[in-house]
């Protein structure tokens, strides 16, 4: 589980149905969500985990707010704009209760230039909300490698995470320094039963998420005649 983290809010704004603030700390800045702190605003002091503000608290005790972004080299951490809170579009329609239950389950991970994240027909370990980065998807069965789709910040990847027994469909491989929002398959999918109301609004935007990326490939195909290509 991802450590707590502390820091000042210095700016918000709304997005869709969102508040998101940039807070610093240890001389960094993240944009966040505030929707579990609405009493919290700019000049507040807060605690968050997995991209969301979980409590609001007074100055006087933020002698924690120093600390630094924990499991994450210096030179690799986000960048100061609300570019990352993109990553969060799956869960924006989850209330407070449900996003409560499942932030908890919630693992920061990183990964180098070049590595690849997962392999086609691996087993779906972790649904993976990409903060900050770009990832190719990539069709690898032939003898070159084909490029599918390039992902960014804001978007999903390891979809089939919610399905049990389900495979991974492309190979996915860091095309930079790749941070993600990684929820363990078993126990994503564990929330979704115990709350099916969490489970229905959560795949919903899924597939909402997936149509669009669909869309995008089909654009593509139609103007260019063929994915993009493994360079």
């Amino acid at each position: 589980m991802t450590s707590q983290l502390h820091g000042k809010i210095l700016e918000e704004h709304n997005e869709d149905n969102s508040r998101i603030g940039l807070v610093e700390f240890g001389g960094k800045r993240r944009a966040i969500y505030l929707n579990l702190v609405p009493e919290a605003h700019v000049g507040d002091y807060v605690r968050f985990h997995a991209g969301f503000a979980i409590e609001r608290f007074i100055q006087n005790d933020a002698r924690h707010g120093g600390e630094k972004f924990v499991g994450r080299p210096e030179d690799e951490a986000p960048e100061p704009d609300f570019e990352s809170a993109r990553a969060y579009r799956l869960l924006s329609e989850l209330d407070a209760p449900q996003l409560r239950k499942l932030l908890p389950l919630a693992l920061d991970k990183q990964f180098a230039a070049g590595r690849v994240i997962f392999r086609s027909g691996d087993k779906s370990l972790f649904l993976h909300l990409i903060v900050s980065g770009d990832v190719a998807l990539e069709e690898d069965t032939g003898d070159q490698p084909v490029r599918v789709q390039s992902l960014h910040a804001g978007d999903a990847m390891g979809w089939s995470a919610l399905t049990a027994e389900a495979r991974t469909h492309f190979r996915a491989r860091a095309l930079s320094p790749v941070s993600t929002v990684a929820f363990p398959s078993e126990q994503i999918r564990a929330a979704c039963d115990r709350d099916p109301t969490m489970g229905y609004s959560l795949n919903k935007r899924l597939v909402e998420l997936l149509a669009e990326r669909l869309d995008a490939m089909r654009l593509k195909l139609v103007g260019h005649g063929k994915p993009e290509e493994f360079r």
